[in-house]
């Protein structure tokens, strides 16, 4: 999956190595409340962690639009479930939607 996310967001090829072990841990989290949101078919548990983790990544000045591909690889890797499906389609509207409301925010990058 991280080759994926290599592919599909070209700055993580100038991350270093401890940046990468962040990235495969921030993952392993995604995945863990997916994991826990099918357990409890609670879509709102999955969408609740994903702003969560934009706004964490916001604050720390890591552009929240970059959950968008590993939500993207996870959705490829997990097409046959559907009910994976619908929670990372969500998550995705509901990430997408953030990313939009920052970017109009004032004093937001033009």
């Amino acid at each position: 999956m991280l080759a994926q996310l290599e592919r599909d967001f070209p700055a993580m090829a100038d991350y270093s190595a401890p940046q990468r072990e962040r990235t495969a841990e921030d993952v392993a989290h995604i995945v863990e409340f997916l994991g826990v949101a099918l357990y409890t078919d609670s879509d709102d548990l999955f969408t609740g962690f994903i702003r969560w983790t934009a706004a964490v990544l916001t604050a720390r000045r890591v552009p929240a639009r970059s959950l968008r591909p590993a939500l993207d690889a996870l959705a490829t890797e997990l097409k046959d479930f559907p009910r994976a499906t619908r929670m990372l389609d969500r998550a995705r509207r509901h990430l997408d939607e953030a990313v939009a409301a920052t970017d109009q925010s004032p004093g937001a990058p033009a």
